[in-house]
């Protein structure tokens, strides 16, 4: 089989033709595209462009940003959450239905809402770019962007429905928390940033237990008996175990190091 065999096998007879036509899934070159733009927007274009420049506020547009995505993530919560889980899926192992029945298909057309949305994600960094926070745009905040649009990408194209779905309803609850949080934060009072600052490592932590959740949930196919595509999953789980690592590593430098400093600043201060 030549390369050309293998992309069109992979293209066209092993993908959910239920897909064909739909913005970004009828070519693997659109998911690459796209994350190699971001890529060198944000390594490369972005710094070099603002490394003279004063960075920009954009308040307004992260305020109408972080709106948008609470209210986007609460849709596709709702929509994953009424489109078989709370039907008829099963909360273990859950076959794929790859009918064109309406539940399935409001199924499929949701996961393609967040393939979207997560693509809308990007923005996020560009911002970072622009507002010069440059230690903000961390290898995992790239790579977390970059692996999930790819993997809701391969979702969408293959697997568009059944147990895979499941890790949308919490990675999209989590959202809601974080973005409500970043909106809420942009309330500059003393009393409302105290407040937030002693919020703000529960929202990594929840992040972590998201993860674990995903990683449970997702290891029941590997089960010989769960009539699943199992490819997915061998390239998912161990993909997880990686951001979830990432995420405990931020959480170990941000909030439980800072003790210690601060007590060796006082420290030095007193002698």
């Amino acid at each position: 089989m030549t390369s050309t065999d293998t992309y069109t096998w992979l293209m066209e007879e092993v993908a959910d033709p239920r897909v064909k036509g739909w913005l970004f899934m009828d070519s693997a070159l659109w998911p690459v595209a796209l994350c190699t733009a971001y890529l060198f927007i944000v390594l490369f274009a972005g710094p070099r462009f603002m490394k003279n420049r004063a960075p920009y506020k954009l308040d307004t547009f992260i305020i109408y940003y972080n709106v948008y995505q609470v209210i986007s993530c609460c849709i596709i919560v709702y929509g994953v959450a009424t489109s078989g889980w709370t039907t008829t899926y099963s909360w273990s192992c859950q076959p794929v239905d790859y009918s064109n029945n309406p539940e399935p298909l409001r199924m499929l057309s949701f996961i393609w809402w967040t393939l979207l949305l997560k693509l809308s994600e990007f923005t996020e960094t560009i911002v970072f770019v622009l507002r010069k926070k440059d230690r903000q745009v961390s290898f995992l905040h790239v790579y977390h962007h970059v692996s999930t649009f790819l993997l809701v990408w391969v979702g969408t194209k293959y697997v568009g429905g059944g147990m895979a779905t499941f890790a949308i309803m919490p990675n999209s609850i989590v959202h809601i928390v974080m973005y409500t949080y970043y909106l809420v934060s942009l309330n500059k009072s003393p009393k409302v940033q105290r407040v937030l600052s002693t919020i703000k490592p529960y929202i990594t932590i929840m992040q972590m237990v998201q993860f674990c959740i995903i990683i449970a949930h997702a290891m029941q196919a590997l089960h010989p008996s769960c009539i699943v595509p199992k490819q997915l999953a061998y390239v998912y789980i161990p993909n997880v175990f990686l951001i979830f690592y990432l995420f405990y590593d931020f959480y170990q430098a941000n909030y439980k190091q800072a003790p210690n400093v601060t007590k060796k600043s006082k420290a030095a201060k007193a002698s």
